[in-house]
């Protein structure tokens, strides 16, 4: 994992809220208000105080999957990208100020929580002052109130869960902020499908998979497991490997040898839509760290948003780092339209309105798959074949059906709030 690259605070009105839709097979997005408060420095501008609000409340991304949350509210969920901050007011605290605020923004939970109706409550527990609750929770030299393993404070707010066993601020009222807020659930769309007209009738389908190493560059590595796992599954279906070729390693001026590895498949499918359609696979094996000195997977991630139909990534997030459009060099996003699914962990708060924004049209010409918690690698060949394969088949299954399958593919495993966004405004619909 990577300490976290700091998220844009972006403001939006409710009526924009209203306006996306969403659907997963467990998840749903939901509004969240609350009136929240946070201990802070004399003398800070606006902007700055929603900077350091807009850091208090990145917290609940990891207390909305914490043991102790679960324990209290049974279902787990995530902040979104979009959310808005208003201050209120503050009050002197010796040396300090109390700043209050009213929060409301989007998050995505599991429908069950909505089972006895639309609204509900929600319990909330946030740092009061950001500054020192890192500190609070370390004991000789280790943080107990994160995980064991990622355990700085770049990882913390991802881990955060004040109520641990041996967390030293469980029960806490005075550093940790304990408040009630309300959650409304969203409308979901019904019956949408991605533009199939617009893919189906295309000479070439451009389609790119990329697939992350996990611990480390071995043959031994599952992403490696599952990178060989997916020829076999293309070579099933019918598409032809091309060639296959291990690529250098670019890194500044020099180009050494290197441990990505690039497959790529061809094959003609009859498409429901009576169509022939030639799809070409790209699939990549790479270390996908932003800040890994081999930029051979930034390089061709850039390609295939600026050519590619259909794109997969199944690795790490890095916690947005690793596919952060604002890291990367200029893309250049044409106005074809375009899906894309994120298979990484947490992908829903890092991946979703950003990638609207840079994309002419919007969710117009864009669908994005994310999964609004950790995602594990047992299911990794599993889901790409589940989102990949309809598409590979030339199929016209609803996002409705598409999701459910691709939520089934977990198979024992929990779910991970999968979901897809921007498939509200699609214009296709099957005869």
């Amino acid at each position: 994992m990577k300490t976290l690259l700091s998220l844009c605070l972006v403001l939006f009105s409710f009526s924009l809220f209203a306006q996306d839709k969403y659907y997963g097979a467990k998840s749903t997005e939901a509004i969240l208000r609350f009136e929240g408060k946070i201990e802070l420095t004399p003398g800070l501008a606006a902007a700055q105080k929603k900077e350091a609000i807009d850091s208090q409340v990145q917290h609940l991304i990891g207390y909305f999957q914490s043991e102790s949350f679960l324990d209290a509210f049974r279902f787990p969920g995530v902040l979104g990208q979009k959310y808005k901050i208003i201050l209120k007011g503050q009050k002197i605290k010796g040396d300090m100020v109390e700043v209050s605020y009213h929060f409301e923004g989007k998050t995505n939970f599991h429908r069950s929580v909505f089972r006895n109706g639309r609204k509900t409550q929600i319990p909330l527990s946030l740092p009061y002052n950001i500054d020192k609750i890192y500190e609070l929770g370390v004991v000789r030299g280790k943080n107990l109130c994160s995980d064991e393993h990622y355990n700085s404070e770049g990882d913390f707010f991802y881990f955060w869960d004040p109520d641990k066993d041996e967390c030293p601020l469980k029960g806490n009222t005075t550093d940790v902020l304990r408040i009630n807020g309300t959650l409304d659930e969203l409308e979901n769309t019904t019956s949408t499908y991605p533009e199939y007209d617009r893919l189906y009738q295309k000479d070439k389908i451009k389609v790119a998979v990329f697939i992350g190493y996990i611990d480390g560059p071995t043959n031994r590595d599952s992403g490696a497991y599952s990178y060989r796992g997916l020829k076999e599954k293309f070579t099933d279906l019918g598409f032809e490997l091309k060639e296959e070729k291990k690529l250098f390693r670019h890194s500044g001026q020099r180009v050494t040898q290197g441990v990505n590895y690039l497959a790529t498949f061809s094959g003609m499918t009859k498409t429901a839509l009576g169509t022939n359609s030639e799809i070409e696979i790209q699939l990549m094996l790479a270390e996908t760290e932003m800040d890994n000195r081999d930029s051979t997977f930034h390089k061709y991630l850039i390609e295939a948003y600026e050519n590619a139909d259909i794109i997969a990534y199944d690795g790490h997030s890095g916690l947005g780092g690793n596919l952060d459009l604002n890291s990367l060099p200029t893309v250049n996003f044409k106005r074809n339209y375009q899906i894309i699914f994120f298979n990484g962990c947490s992908s829903y708060p890092y991946y979703n309105q950003n990638y609207f924004a840079a994309k002419p049209g919007g969710s117009k010409n864009l669908d994005i798959i994310t999964a609004g918690l950790p995602t594990l690698t047992s299911t990794s060949e599993d889901n790409m074949m589940a989102f990949l394969t309809p598409f590979l088949k030339g199929y016209l299954s609803s996002w409705q059906t598409l999701m459910n399958r691709l939520e089934a593919s977990n198979g024992e495993e929990t779910t991970y709030l999968m979901g897809v966004n921007g498939d509200e405004d699609n214009q296709f619909r099957p005869r």
